[in-house]
Order: structure tokens, then sequence, then C-alpha cells
């Protein structure tokens, strides 16, 4: 819990030391069951019912790429691939068999990560009903703690994997960051790792070699069992420590040790380009040692720094948008670097070319804010708006996942950060918004100003015109503005109301019940505007709102194209009514309510939410797009900018090659296509980007309105006050089909970049008219992907070493006209391309030619099941459902018609819409090759 805090009112018994360098005087909640076992090693076991059923499960090592030896770089990283290659317990891919039999997939609810100092596991929506399940789930983390297989065979198999992960990872950003870091960790051991590691080690380490670092490394006192959800905690502690007690406590305890990175007597200076690169960026940093206790006194200091930050940052905002500037962006912030330091950061984006015009701009900002301080008005802004956001968050206290308890009691047992429940949370923060001043605030602010110690860094697109400023002149830009003393900020009082007119409630014409939905009504206002609500208990306090109208974008004429598609992006920007945009932000301090326009390619709308509480503010914003919408011609100019800046180097983009190759072919080169180009940008029209919008959001007949959660019939009048005012007429319109496909037959192409890391990259698109929408064909649909997917994992990933990952997504539309699609894609070894096409090509008849084993059909059908079980829980699944029933006649599933349709899907079923969808369908085939 990094800036989450603590209870006041906890008597401080002493230090708890909860790892070798971290300690902390505050205890766990009463709720979590926490112990050390006899071997050294930790668990954390808490009840916790979001959701309903489920838990999860996490295992931290204490460990990571940082305690690699020269001959082990990567090999950290390697040994977290292992784990899922067989154990004691879970032979091969038992563990992963093992799991997806009970609906928990591989990558979505299983998965890993490594990092400089830790290497974090997790089994995640684990259907908690299942005792002998949740048993095994112990296994697999027993197993993971010190009894992987780590055989010759899946060692071999697993270098190729890694090798396809090192090659994909390797783009612009990561480049440019590498060279960076080498500069920012000078001194450490950090300098030399990148937790992927050296590929001459990963393709010729001695097994042996790998092995060591296991022994060495995952041993119990470097080790926590975190377990999270729906369980009986006496139980699963019983469970823990019969299970993970049994494991014998090393005959040689290594030490683990923190490595620091050395502070420097001088600034210093790194510039990174690359080819590729397609945005530029500068970083004003220093390194911070992190508190080593955390104490009452630290968790108030850095609650301080906290709002300070914000406060700079929300200034940073309003001076990006309400001035001509030579960024993109500001911003501070302060980020975790290693196990024993951070690093606070001033982050700058410039446009192009303006690198020292920009740097100075914002660091003159940041020293008007170090000379003058914050304003009152701001923080009182900034505590109405922490109040607000926490009265939220404790009125749907239950709604905490187990996740996130998960992850703040990782960091609990790897630095010590306080955990607490929200009650406790609540509380705490109340108290110190109550207590501190803006003096205190001010202060904390300006102890963090750059003093000594500077790292200084620039990333850019490599070009041979662009002059980059020398170091020098960032420095001398710097101490000039240090020297000069700067007028306080000022703002203006805001007292307009947020609506003018004085509305009153209008007639309501007709009211219907939804009859799939029980509780649900439907109102059509005087003005001909339909407005659906839906209870729900899902959420103690929240109400999802969207609105739709038939339309969107294909009614525009494809030459205004770019600037239909940019109108609610100016508006929304813009402000609303008398309000300019930062402005409308201050004004509506405090209140929990967000709403956003959208014209998409079929339809129109809003997306929003709210509590019960904000739920008249939601209204106002609606009624204002509708009625006072603002295009503002500086903030026309800043989206315009926007884009030509990510448009300034795209012609090295292999990416945007890529994408562009793929978009004209699936759309076989249709004009209303518009690619990310210089025409595209010339196109814009403020004056036309108003009018579409206009046009869109002028008639409120045309408009079904839904609200679903903490909403009641009683809210109609306040939302027939502010909807049912909004002006109708008679006119009503749908979407246009314009009917882009691609075209008929197989379209393949080979495209050739310049590439610093070599690699060709795969994508396959298949695409069939006449494939019957229905709810039983669009899990048919849902599981040929999966049985793909499956079949690629096993092949192409584990089998061949060939690619880091395939994706898979299938998709049967029912807008603007029925269609089947199915793409595939990914990046792999330039000398295995043809062959891994030939596999993927192969795969499809495959599926086309074999049944489904019935094992693996089953537990997709689980899969299914469990994922439907998850989003019932959640108030967006009904909103989705509620509109797909009343925009297009869906039927809503429930569990039993779920269980029904699964269960009359055959394997011949499967092979029937396979060979439908999949023999007459057309193909767009694109390869990415280097030159």
């Amino acid at each position: 819990m990094k800036t989450k805090l603590i209870l006041a009112h906890f008597l401080f018994l002493g230090l708890t030391q909860v790892s070798a360098q971290f300690k902390t005087t505050f205890p766990l909640p009463k709720e979590v069951a926490h112990g050390t076992l006899k071997n050294g090693m930790q668990y954390f076991i808490m009840h916790n019912e979001w959701p309903k059923d489920r838990a999860d499960f996490y295992f931290v090592q204490n460990v990571g790429a940082i305690l690699e030896d020269d001959d082990q770089d990567g090999l950290a990283h390697f040994l977290e691939h292992m784990a899922f290659n067989g154990t004691e317990h879970f032979k091969g891919k038992g563990i992963i068999n093992m799991l997806e039999k009970q609906g928990v997939s591989f990558g979505k609810d299983i998965n890993a990560y490594t990092a400089y100092d830790e290497t974090v596991y997790n089994i995640s929506n684990v259907p908690a009903d299942n005792k002998t399940l949740l048993d095994s789930c112990m296994y697999v983390l027993h197993d993971w703690s010190g009894y992987l297989l780590l055989a010759n065979n899946e060692i071999d198999a697993e270098r190729g994997v890694i090798r396809e992960e090192w090659r994909t990872r390797r783009n612009a950003d990561y480049r440019a960051g590498e060279k960076i870091d080498k500069v920012v960790f000078q001194g450490s051991k950090y300098a030399k790792r990148n937790v992927i590691g050296d590929l001459n080690v990963i393709n010729n380490f001695k097994y042996q070699v790998l092995r060591d670092y296991y022994k060495k490394w995952y041993q119990p006192q470097n080790q926590a069992v975190i377990i999270v959800g729906d369980i009986d905690v006496a139980l699963i502690e019983k469970r823990v420590k019969e299970i993970f007690g049994s494991i014998p406590t090393p005959k040689k305890i290594n030490k683990r040790e923190y490595e620091k990175i050395p502070a420097q007597k001088e600034n210093r200076y790194v510039l990174a380009t690359d080819k590729e690169l397609q945005r530029s960026g500068i970083s004003l940093s220093y390194i911070r040692p992190k508190p080593l206790v955390q104490n009452e006194t630290e968790m108030t200091k850095s609650m301080q720094e906290s709002l300070a930050m914000q406060l700079m940052n929300i200034r940073f905002g309003e001076y990006i948008l309400n001035n001509e500037t030579a960024a993109l962006s500001f911003g501070i912030s302060n980020s975790n670097l290693s196990r024993l330091d951070s690093k606070f950061s001033l982050n700058i984006a410039p446009k192009k070319g303006k690198f020292l015009e920009a740097f100075s701009e914002a660091y003159r900002e940041y020293e008007r804010a170090t000379q003058n301080g914050f304003t009152q008005q701001e923080l009182d802004r900034l505590k109405t708006k922490m109040r607000s956001s926490y009265d939220n968050r404790l009125a749907n206290k239950d709604k905490i996942s187990n996740g996130s308890w998960a992850e703040q009691f990782q960091m609990y047992f790897l630095e010590a950060n306080p955990v607490m429940t929200m009650d406790q949370e609540y509380k705490w923060m109340n108290s110190f918004l109550d207590k501190v001043t803006l003096e205190q605030v001010n202060a904390a602010f300006r102890a963090l100003e750059p003093k000594q110690s500077l790292i200084l860094s620039v990333s850019a697109p490599e070009d041979a015109a662009t002059k980059f400023p020398e170091a020098n002149e960032y420095w001398n830009a710097l101490k000039t503005i240090s020297n000069t003393k700067l007028e306080p900020y000022k703002e203006e009082e805001l007292t307009a109301s947020l609506v003018k007119e004085q509305l009153t409630e209008k007639a309501i014409v007709k009211t219907n019940d939804i009859k799939a939905f029980v509780n649900a009504k439907e109102y059509t206002l005087a003005n001909g505007a339909k407005v659906i609500i839906y209870p729900t208990t899902l959420s103690k306090d929240q109400i999802l709102f969207s609105a739709y109208s038939a339309g969107g974008n294909s009614l525009a004429d494809w030459q205004d194209l770019p600037s239909a598609q940019i109108a609610t992006g100016v508006a929304s920007y813009s402000g609303l009514g008398d309000y300019k945009f930062t402005d409308l932000k201050k004004k509506l301090t405090g209140k929990t309510a967000s709403v956003s326009p959208y014209i998409g390619g079929l339809y129109e709308g809003f997306n929003g939410s709210s509590n019960k509480e904000s739920l008249t503010t939601l209204l106002q914003l609606t009624y204002l797009y509708f009625q006072h919408p603002r295009f503002d011609a500086n903030t026309f100019d800043k989206i315009k900018e926007q884009y030509q800046n990510k448009l300034n180097n795209a012609h090295n983009s292999n990416e945007k090659a890529l994408s562009d190759t793929i978009s004209v072919l699936n759309s076989n080169y249709n004009k209303r296509n518009w690619l990310l180009n210089q025409d595209f940008i010339n196109a814009f029209d403020l004056n036309k980007a108003k009018k579409f919008y206009t046009e869109r959001f002028s008639n409120a007949a045309d408009f079904t309105f839904l609200f679903v959660g903490n909403i009641s019939e009683k809210d109609i009048e306040v939302i027939n006050t502010y909807l049912g005012n909004i002006p109708s007429s008679e006119k009503t319109e749908t979407y246009v089909d314009h009917k882009i496909y691609m075209k008929d037959g197989n379209t393949e192409k080979t495209i050739f970049r310049t590439m610093d890391t070599p690699k060709t990259t795969v994508y396959l698109h298949l695409e069939n008219k006449d494939v019957i929408y229905s709810k039983k064909n669009q899990i048919l649909s849902f599981i040929v992907s999966e049985w793909l997917k499956k079949r690629y994992l096993e092949t192409i990933r584990e089998e061949e070493g060939g690619s880091y990952g395939v994706q898979v997504a299938a998709n049967l539309s029912q807008s603007p006209s029925p269609l089947y699609s199915l793409e595939i894609n990914f990046d792999c070894n330039p000398d295995k391309a043809d062959a891994l096409i030939k596999i993927v090509h192969a795969e499809l008849t495959r599926v086309q030619t074999e049944n489904i084993p019935a094992n693996m059909l089953e537990d997709i059908k689980q899969s299914i099941i469990k994922n439907y079980q998850e989003q019932i829980k959640e108030n967006s699944y009904w909103l989705g459902a509620l509109t797909s029933y009343v925009r297009n006649g869906e039927t809503p599933l429930d569990m039993e018609l779920l269980k029904n349709t699964l269960s009359t899907i055959t394997a011949k079923d499967l092979k029937e819409f396979t060979v439908n969808a999949l023999k007459k369908s057309n193909s767009v085939q694109v390869l990415m090759k280097a030159k």
C-alpha cells in the first residue's frame, strides 16, 4: 500500500519486522491470519467475498534478477517459465491441465512475473466451493516453493520460448529505456541486469546452473503464501500449516542481500535515440532512498508529499490545456526503482524539435509552485475530492477484489507497506485531511525540489535533421529559472450555475415493464426520449449510465469522416456551458459523476457513471452536452497537434506500416477507411466537427437512455427534469450499412521493413458474411477460438519454440449485418516463419476435419460457465445485456439457459459450425519481414 494510509489510533507496541530490510509499526487487520512457519515461510489468509465463490492464490518469492550471477543472467525469469513445465505433483503441463478443467485459464487466471527483486506467481478466480481444488492449488504453490522438476528436455524446449519473448519485447521503447537505465543504475548491479537476460546465456547455460539458482534462492524464508477469497480461514490455515509446514528448512540458508544504487557526485545526462521511436520524452529525476520503517510519522509525510504532487499535476494539466505550449504534457511522479530506492521525476513530452523550450516551461511552472506554494483554494478542492472518493470507496468496501488484497499483502511481505481495512483507511484519511495544513503541504513540496545528483534523460526518434540541445543548455536553463522571481499562480472564482435554465419536470407519456429484466421499467417522456431504469443490488452506491441513437459516423460523407471522428473529443475537452474544461473540473469537485459523449461507427450516445448523491450532476452534464456543448478553437488545435505528433515519425514505425497494410486490405481499400496520415489531419475542420456533433445530438426522441445499479422508480422525476427538457423532433434515423468487407477470395501481402531486431510478424484474418447470428453460434465461435489457442500453444510455442504466444480472436457480430471474423497473429523467429505459417493453416484444417477432444470441449464449457458466473456480478454486464436486448432484441442469458445451451453442443455441432464458418471464408494474410 504505497500511498494508502493507516489507523491513527493503533497502539504501537514496537516494530514488526516483515522482511530483512523493512519494518512497520502497524499491525495487520485482525481479519488476516498471518504467521511464519518453522521453515521461515510466511502466510497471509483472509476471507473476502468479491467476487463471491472465488479465491486467489499468490506465491511471492523475495528473489529476482538482481540475485543472478553473470552466468545466470536471465535465469530468474527462465525459472518462472519452468514453474509451469513439471513439478513433483504435476508432471509436464499438469498444473495447467488440472486448473483448466475447472475453468481456470492459463494467461487470464494463471500467470506470473519476474522483476529485479521479486518473482510472483498467481492462480486467480478459483471456484472456492470445490475443496479438493483449493487443496490442489495449495499443492501447486507447495511445488513452486522447491519441487520443480527442471527436466532437461523441458529446459531445452523453453529456450525457444524465451528467445521469442526477448524478440517480441525488444521494441524501440525497450531499447531506449535500456540505454537510459544504464545511467540511472550506474554503479550498481542493476545496470547489468534487464530481467529477460542475455541471449547467449539463455541459449547455452548448463542445466545445473539453473538448478543451482533455484536451490540457492527458492528457500522458504524468501517465500510467502497468500490466499484470499470466499474461504474458511481456519480450515485453510490448518491446511497451509500441514502442506507448507512439511517443507524442510534448508541445511544452508542463503542470506538475501539488497543492492543499493549509489549516489553520484555529478549530474548526469543521457540521450537515447532510436529510428523506430514514435515519441520524445524528457525526464529530470533523482534517486531517493525508501524509508526502512513505516510508522505514523513516515506515512503522514508520504501523504503530504502525495497531496503536493497531485496539486502540481493538476496545475500542469491546466497549463497544457489553457496555453500555447512547447509540450504535449508535463507531470511529476515518484516511481519504484529498486527494493531500496525510488525515483522522483519531472516528466515532459515535448513537441517535435522543442526540447529546451518544453523543459523550460515545465521547470518554470514547477519552480513557480516551489517559490510561491499552492493556494488554499487548490488544497481545499483536493481535500473535497479525496473525501468524496473515500465516501464512495467506503460505501463499496465489499467490492475490494481478492487480487487487490493479495497485492497489498505482497507489498507488506516485501516492503512492510501497511495494510488496513477500508473502515480503518477511511478513518485515518479523514483525520489526516482534517489536520493537514497548506504550510505542511507546501513544505513537503519544496523538500521534493531536484537539487543534486540529478539525472536528465532525453529519448527521441533518431533524426539527422533534429538538433538536440547540449546537456549544459538544460542545466543553464534550470539555474536561470531557479534564480528568477516568479509571479504566484492565480485563478478566477467560479460562481456561475452549471445549468442556468430553470427546468421543470415534464409529463411521462408511457410506462412499460421490461419483462426479460425483473423490476426494469421503460418510460417514454413527453419529448419522445425513452428512459430505462434497471435497479440492482450488485454495488451499494453505483449507477451506470449509457445512451444510444442510431446513425453514428455512418451518416457522415467520407470526406468529412476525419472531422466527425474528432467531434466528441473536441466537445469533451472544450468544457460545457459557461465553463471551459479545466474550470468545469473545478466546478465538479466533490461530485462522483462523469459523462462522455461518443460517435461510433453505427451509433452515437453517452457513457457515464455516478453515485446516488451525484445523479443530478450526471444528468446536468448530459443535458449540457445536448444543449450547450463547447467547441473551443484552442482545444481543436491541441487535438490536431496530438495527431500531428503521432505522425511525425510514423514513417519509421514498423507497427504502423503493418497496421495500415492490414487496415486497407481488411476494408478492400474502401475510401471510408481513413488512415492516420497527413491527408487525414489536413481534413480536420472545426466547423464540420461542430456541425456533425450538433446533428447527432439534436433530437432526444431518437435516444434511449439506460440506468443500471443503485437507481429506482423514484429517480424518474429528476431524470425527467433534465432529459425531458432536451428538444426533439419527429425525425428518426438509422445507420447506413456501407458494406465494408475484405476482397472476396484469399489476399496475401508481404511487407519488408528495416528492423533493429529482426522478426517476422504473421497476421491472418478470415471473414464470412454467411454465418447466421445466434447465441449458440456465438458460443461455438468462442469454442473454436479457444481450441485454436490451445493447439497453437502446444504446437507453435511449446513444440517449436517459435513464438512467445499466438493471439486468436473470434467474433460473430450482428450489426450492421451478421459477420463472422477470426484473427490470428504472432511474432516469430524469421527462420521458422514459413514452417509456423504451415502449422497455422494445418490447425485450421484440423478444426474442420477432426472432432475436438471430449475433455478439451468440456474444459472450454467449464471456462464459459465460470466466466459467466463472474460477469453477472457486475453492473457493467447487465448494462450491456440490457442494451443488447432493447436495441437488438437479444434475449439475455441466465445460468439455466447457458447450461442448457452448452449441454446441447457436441463435437459434431462444432465441426459443422467450423466448416460452415471457415471453408467458404475470405481471408487476408499479411507478413512483415525484416529487410
